[in-house]
């Protein structure tokens, strides 16, 4: 099985040291940190306004407001949400209500720390976890304002600035050349079975306290996904 990973596992299978690992995510760039926690904070008791202002600092992060769907969003110099094709807003109408309920659900079904909640739940409240989360994302990437389609890509990010503890953000490089699928769902299962498997192998190290202050488990397998990416242009 672990032939089938690529972040935390070498090509022999062997799992990558827990030390090195713990390197690289102290030398990521400390912008991808500082975004990430506000993501994950502002995150935790989910209503419009937060995630509006996710979406809007986690988007120029990414380069995702450039051009297409989000071109143009920001948080402005006074400190508001600039969405000027409403893509934002269109996000929340069609998937709103469902984010809050799915965060819901999470919170009651989880008793372990919110980092972990992904790997910890029960396998059947992962997997209803995992559905209903790829089932908004093939919602979110068919959605279109006058400047372009929101896309797999964004559609990640958008379920990431929201649901930090479950969501991976994936960027072209990684859809084609690391995770190489077209379904999301495959992927969000990828990430925790190599995660569990990861840890059953190294044993005594558990993920999130590789990363010293609040992250998530989808946020570290992140830093880690970037890094097998083909040496080329990415958008982050």
């Amino acid at each position: 099985m672990r032939g089938h990973f690529k972040i935390l596992f070498h090509e022999d299978g062997d799992p990558i040291d827990y030390r090195c690992i713990k390197r690289f995510i102290a030398a990521f760039p400390k912008h991808y940190h500082e975004t990430v926690r506000e993501i994950i904070e502002k995150s935790e008791k989910l209503d419009e306004e937060a995630f509006r202002v996710n979406v809007a600092t986690l988007m120029p992060s990414f380069k995702m407001t450039r051009r297409g769907a989000f071109r143009g969003v920001r948080i402005n110099e006074r400190g508001c949400v600039s969405d000027p094709n409403n893509v934002i807003s269109l996000c929340w109408k069609h998937v709103g209500k469902e984010l809050q309920d799915l965060k819901e659900h999470i919170k009651e079904k989880a008793s372990c720390k919110r980092s972990r909640v992904i790997i910890d739940v029960s396998s059947e409240s992962r997997d209803s976890v995992i559905e209903k989360t790829s089932e908004l994302f093939e919602e979110l990437r068919t959605l279109t304002v006058k400047s372009g389609r929101v896309g797999r890509v964004a559609a990640s990010k958008v379920l990431f600035s929201a649901l930090p503890e479950v969501a991976l953000p994936v960027d072209n490089l990684e859809w084609e050349h690391v995770f190489c699928t077209e379904k999301y769902r495959e992927i969000l299962s990828m990430m925790v079975n190599e995660i569990i498997e990861w840890e059953r192998a190294v044993q005594n190290h558990p993920l999130e306290t590789l990363e010293p202050h609040k992250m998530t488990l989808p946020a570290i397998y992140n830093i880690l996904a970037m890094s097998v990416r083909p040496l080329v242009k990415a958008n982050w």
